[in-house]
């Protein structure tokens, strides 16, 4: 039996597997990870379903591996918590039927990001610029860092450093699906934080979502993680289910992630980059009824992408790739929509 739980209001019981999920015969007959039951934390309202990889020691430890190389030597930088929660790793739950040591590579590097991320914070805006260009030629082994007795010891440089081994690691373990991988991190690291008008729609803020939450990255690892190449054909015809979802995942971000944002202090003429402000401006609601819009709304985009993958299923007659991408796609967003009501870095008082 699988449960759904809708914002812990609507609990729907099916023994039926999800339309865009059928096939005929099992893609894996012996799953690498295990159902999460999510009637365990009634705060997520995903409509997908929710697994968690069966190594999840190992690769919430590649996680802290990748926190202990940033807080060595930026002990004074205030660092969230990350990929952690009591369910599971982030990306344990994300990509849970990814080959192992893939997982923990992916893992290694996407929470060094967002440590990266808290690094930046620290930085004023012309050293910040230099760091990302540096961390962006590391990932293809370009030596973008000038060796001088200064730099050594400076932080941007140090920063950049710790990038500079993941492309050729990637590669080691798949040249063929790495180079996509690769092209994802690179386009992140240049429109990472590029956008600095403020948006006075949810619709144009919701496509500049998309990137800027790192769909992108996390729908080309969990590719890798599974050793599936998607061929031209196949990634063309699937553009409009892979926008759908990264609308999904984007938004959900903003839901929980806002839960923390909406007390954090912002100077003066900036703003908040979540989707909650966007509706209470473009709507003039309550915060409170901007939360609602915003469920709704999250809602009615997981509709949209599960039908968009129905369609692309009968499109390639549910073709064994076909099929295990859109069946990962759905557990990437189910995981998580989960993963963010139960972690403690949009939870910190549970």
């Amino acid at each position: 039996m699988t449960q759904f739980t809708w914002g812990g209001v609507l609990t729907i019981h099916t023994e039926k597997p999800l339309p865009f999920m059928k096939r005929n015969v099992p893609l894996l007959r012996r799953k690498p990870s295990v159902r999460v039951d999510k009637a365990i934390q009634t705060k997520s309202l995903t409509t997908f379903p929710v697994r968690v990889h069966k190594e999840d020691g190992q690769i919430n430890q590649a996680a802290l591996n990748a926190r202990k190389n940033f807080t060595d030597f930026a002990s004074k930088t205030d660092f969230r918590s990350h990929s952690s929660s009591p369910y599971g790793n982030f990306f344990s739950i994300c990509w849970p039927n990814g080959k192992t040591e893939r997982v923990k590579l992916a893992t290694e590097i996407i929470e060094s990001l967002w440590l990266y991320d808290d690094v930046m914070e620290d930085m004023e805006h012309s050293g910040a610029v230099q760091v990302h260009a540096r961390v962006r030629d590391s990932f293809t082994g370009v030596e973008a860092l000038v060796k001088t007795q200064q730099e050594k010891v400076d932080k941007k440089a140090k920063v950049a450093s710790l990038f500079k081994d993941f492309g050729s690691r990637l590669n080691q373990m798949d040249k063929r699906g790495a180079s996509r991988v690769l092209d994802s991190l690179k386009e992140y690291m240049d429109t990472y934080d590029s956008q600095k008008t403020p948006f006075n729609t949810i619709q144009k803020y919701t496509e500049y979502r998309i990137a800027n939450v790192g769909y992108g990255i996390m729908d080309s690892f969990m590719q890798w993680t599974m050793g599936l190449v998607l061929n031209e054909a196949e990634t063309d015809e699937a553009h409009k289910f892979y926008r759908s979802a990264g609308r999904v995942m984007g938004l959900t971000n903003d839901l929980y992630s806002w839960n923390v944002e909406r007390t954090e202090e912002v100077d003066e003429g900036d703003r908040k980059w979540n989707a909650v402000p966007v509706i209470m401006q473009q709507y003039e609601l309550s915060e409170d009824d901007a939360t609602v819009f915003l469920r709704g709304l999250i809602g009615h985009h997981e509709q949209v992408t599960r039908e968009l993958g129905k369609e692309l299923l009968r499109r390639f007659n549910y073709s064994p790739t076909m099929t295990k991408y859109v069946e990962a796609v759905g557990l990437m967003l189910g995981g998580n929509c989960f993963w963010s009501a139960v972690c403690p870095r949009y939870n910190p008082a549970s």
